[in-house]
């Protein structure tokens, strides 16, 4: 049996992306000379920055994920999530018209390689049939002004939103992820989120402050064919088929700085409003000192607010209003290079007891992301350590592996100690290859990872209204390789 592949090239929200034809502009010298010397063939340029400036390319990705839980109670059930795809993204942008306009698209695709029917939910293959599928990812139109010590660009329709700045000179550069409460959230599974949006972004101060705005109406999910409202394309995100889902939001409104003072301190502060389901709001300040050589020691410290917008969709269920809610979150982070070869690192965090943090439209910026674990749960007390060996050190570039272990605890349902949640004992690792070299293969990315987590003491169960003592565990494996082929 083939394996099925569906496509939806036009019939929603489908933009169109105009081309506009650029300017020529010629520039003869010439040289009148005396006598009968004759006259020099005039030098002629051509210059049309729209067409020469221009790019496209290929972005290859194939990928493979299996999740599996051995649950055996009703609170924590047995599950398995898996599937393989190939595909990725073509893209391509002009270059600007008069230094000012440009208009660019991707469309993303996938190929089912392995679609087990009986285990969807993968992020990889089309839910809820493990289907293939083909979408416009990007369609948009890039306005661009620049100037001495600043730069403005402001970008409409269909993008990818990417809000991330990372110190210099550190190895952990993801150690914030997205670095933002609205991202790609790039797990590297096929595609990265994207979202219909006006966004702002621009550098001042001679590029030491930069700032991001937008107001964002819909987003597109990593593996759907559809850009849907900020509510259906999270909360509904398991509900099937398209019809049943509820609830509505007209959109999200954000703004964010980044600000290096000096060379090694970066201040982050942003905040996002999503109507009818939340605001968040989050400070972070980062600061390296530098030691001999490439050696460092890193420090930071963030902080998360979060509350309730309008119905509190968030909190509620199937497009209901919740209950209101807040909650706060205070984390630490170190890390450090003390050999060119080993770069230890940890993190910790407490959570208020009123409720969960939540970062539905990015892998999110909070220190506490794990490979399976993501943000914490009321109340929890959250520490992990970790480690990289970077193999270059012995002739091996490009190679690096990855070990963390961290544990979760005194966790709730959303602020009510008589409702608890598991702990939480994680433990993941990753091996890495980045190929090296110019050519071809070069900036080639190749992954393989395998967590495990143990959950264990007491769950409140939803369904019994009843607190069960669990010892489950869920294992998670990964591999995935992307190659970005420009064309031109």
């Amino acid at each position: 049996m083939y394996p099925r592949f569906t496509s939806r090239l036009g019939n929603h929200y489908l933009l169109v992306v105009a081309v506009v034809s650029g300017m020529v502009l010629t520039s003869l010298n010439g040289a009148a000379l005396a006598g009968d010397e004759a006259l020099p063939e005039p030098e002629v340029t051509a210059d049309n920055p729209f067409w020469d400036k221009a790019s496209a390319g290929y972005m290859f990705r194939a990928s493979y994920f299996e999740r599996t839980s051995d649950g055996d109670v009703p609170a924590l059930p047995a599950f398995t999530q898996e599937g393989a795809g190939i595909g990725g993204w073509l893209y391509g942008t002009t270059g600007e018209f008069a230094d000012f306009l440009s208009f660019g698209g991707s469309y993303y695709f996938t190929l089912p390689l392995y679609a087990p029917e009986s285990y969807p939910y993968n992020f990889i293959l089309r839910d809820p049939d493990q289907l293939g599928y083909s979408v416009i990812g990007e369609a948009y139109a890039k306005l661009h002004y620049q100037g001495e010590g600043h730069n403005h660009s402001l970008m409409i329709g269909r993008q990818s939103i990417n809000n991330q700045w990372f110190m210099d000179g550190v190895y952990r550069f993801f150690s914030k992820l997205d670095q933002s409460m609205i991202g790609r959230r790039d797990v590297r599974a096929m595609h990265p989120i994207t979202y219909e949006a006006v966004t702002l972004q621009g550098r001042l101060l001679d590029e030491s402050l930069r700032y991001y705005a937008g107001y964002v109406t819909d987003m597109k999910q990593i593996n759907d064919i559809e850009f849907r409202n900020l509510y259906q394309g999270v909360y509904q995100l398991l509900t099937w088929p398209s019809a049943a889902k509820q609830g509505d939001s007209d959109g999200m409104a954000y703004f964010q700085i980044n600000w290096k003072p000096q060379d090694h301190t970066m201040i982050s502060a942003s905040y996002h409003a999503v109507q009818n389901l939340l605001n968040m709001a989050y400070l972070d300040v980062d600061h390296v000192i530098p030691l001999q050589e490439q050696n460092y020691f890193r420090i930071g410290l963030q902080g998360m607010y979060q509350d309730s917008n309008g119905e509190s969709l968030v909190s509620g269920s199937n497009g209901q209003p919740g209950e209101d809610f807040s909650t706060v979150y205070a984390g630490v982070y170190f890390e450090a290079r003390p050999f060119p070869w080993w770069i230890p690192y940890g993190m910790a965090g407490l959570t208020s007891e009123r409720s969960q943090i939540r970062s539905p439209y990015s892998i999110g910026p909070s220190y506490l992301i794990q490979r399976v674990g993501e943000n914490s749960l009321a109340g929890e007390h959250t520490w992990i350590l970790g480690t990289v060996i970077d193999f270059a050190s012995w002739g091996l570039n490009g190679l690096s592996f990855d070990v963390t272990y961290g544990q979760r605890t005194h966790r709730n349902v959303d602020g009510n100690a008589d409702l608890p949640m598991a702990d939480w004992n994680e433990v993941a690792t990753d091996l890495i290859y980045i190929f090296p070299q110019d050519g071809f293969f070069k900036n080639l990315r190749a992954r393989a990872r395998y967590a495990k987590v143990w959950q264990d003491g007491d769950q409140w169960v939803a369904s019994t209204n009843s607190i069960q003592d669990v010892n489950t565990t869920i294992e998670d494996l990964r591999f995935d390789i992307s190659l970005n082929i420009p064309f031109f």
